[in-house]
């Protein structure tokens, strides 16, 4: 009987063994499982992570660019701005300049006795040309000739240019096209300096319209009046003193 119960034992013995085998067997394949999903989802979420890093680094690229083409053309901006200033403190100065001009003839002429236009005579230029035709040399004669014979005459040149272009450059190219006539008058037929008063206007108060290809071509010349003074004028004003 002893016997019988002692196999039963380990009979039972066994099978708690196999079981307790099954068991830990069974345990250690459910944990592989798991580890090996769980290292799969981790891969997964690495390369989520690595994608969105790397949107990341291209979206810093591209603000980086956008930065420096901004950069770039505020700069830009800014120099036209500063260009634009630069012009408008010139065109001021040339209209200051001008404005002093005409204010100086108007005190010379208010300091002598009351003028009158003996003459007027125009000197034409062809486009962007400050050069002397020969063509008005006689009529250039004819200024100086009447400035020698009346040691009061003197004669006032006005610069002119059409409207196209640059107008502080059209107004330097009438200073020009004054000099050219000037040191003809004034080296060719040595007509006194001081009977020589100039302006240029460029091409404000143009003597025609710069609409049509005719009315450019009158503005480009300088116009020349012969002033003298009156006899007239200057007796009354001897006698009111």
């Amino acid at each position: 009987m002893r016997r019988t119960l002692f196999i039963l034992l380990l009979l039972a013995m066994a099978n708690l063994s196999t079981a307790c085998m099954a068991t830990r067997k069974y345990v250690r394949n459910e944990v592989k499982t798991s580890s090996d999903g769980l290292n799969a989802r981790i891969e997964v979420a690495d390369g989520e992570i690595a994608e969105v890093r790397d949107g990341v680094e291209g979206a810093n690229s591209k603000i980086s660019a956008l930065d420096s083409k901004t950069g770039q053309r505020f700069d830009v901006l800014t120099g036209e701005v500063r260009t634009v200033d630069e012009k408008a403190t010139v065109a001021n100065n040339n209209a200051e300049r001008a404005t002093g001009a005409i204010i100086t003839l108007d005190q010379k002429f208010r300091n002598r006795n009351q003028f009158t236009v003996a003459g007027e005579k125009s000197v034409y230029f062809k486009f962007n040309s400050s050069k002397l035709d020969s063509n008005y040399q006689s009529a250039l004669d004819e200024i100086a000739e009447a400035l020698t014979q009346n040691p009061d005459a003197l004669v006032v040149m006005e610069g002119r240019t059409d409207a196209i272009g640059d107008k502080d450059y059209n107004f330097k190219l009438g200073e020009r096209r004054i000099e050219a006539v000037k040191r003809y008058l004034a080296v060719e037929k040595g007509v006194p300096v001081y009977k020589l008063h100039h302006i240029s206007f460029g091409p404000a108060r143009p003597v025609a319209s710069n609409d049509s290809r005719e009315g450019r071509e009158k503005n480009r010349a300088v116009t020349m009046m012969i002033l003298v003074p009156r006899v007239e004028g200057a007796i009354a004003s001897k006698n009111n003193n």
